[in-house]
């Protein structure tokens, strides 16, 4: 059997709270945290996606406020990556044959449609937004089953 050995232990001295530290209103401590907080902007992103989702907020609307918003979703479904100078989708196992991609202008909105057509299944189709500078010089090429497109 072992035996037990003391191990130091150092004294420090605990600094006293001062009573101004409390004398904060809740709206300022309030206002203190969500200034802080890094993860707040991330919880309410996911939380505005679910109600999209679940037909609570329209996409629309959400398409008219925040059209960056909605391409980061469709990002993020598609697990795809946004670059300084455009974007990659990985589109592993679709056929250069299978993959169609098509553009519309909408005023200072341009959309992106994606669709994929594999044997009898419906196409999937996804659209991105993207504003008229990105669009006006869009490229589009599909390298080892990777969708880039950049502009």
């Amino acid at each position: 059997m072992s035996d037990w050995k003391p191990l130091d232990v150092s004294e420090e001295e605990v600094e006293e709270i001062g009573t101004s530290d409390f004398s904060s209103t809740p709206e300022q401590l309030h206002t203190e945290f969500q200034s802080s907080a890094t993860h707040l902007h991330e919880v309410q992103s996911m939380h505005k996606h679910v109600l999209v989702l679940a037909g609570m907020i329209p996409e629309t609307h959400i398409a008219e406020v925040e059209p960056t918003q909605r391409l980061e979703w469709v990002l993020q479904e598609l697990h795809g990556m946004s670059n300084p100078d455009g974007l990659t989708i990985p589109l592993l196992g679709v056929a250069p044959e299978q993959l169609g991609i098509q553009i519309q202008k909408l005023g200072t909105e341009t959309q992106v449609k994606i669709i994929i057509q594999q044997e009898d299944n419906a196409p999937f189709e996804r659209i991105l937004p993207l504003n008229s500078e990105q669009a006006e010089t869009l490229r589009v090429h599909f390298v080892n089953g990777r969708l880039h497109l950049r502009w």
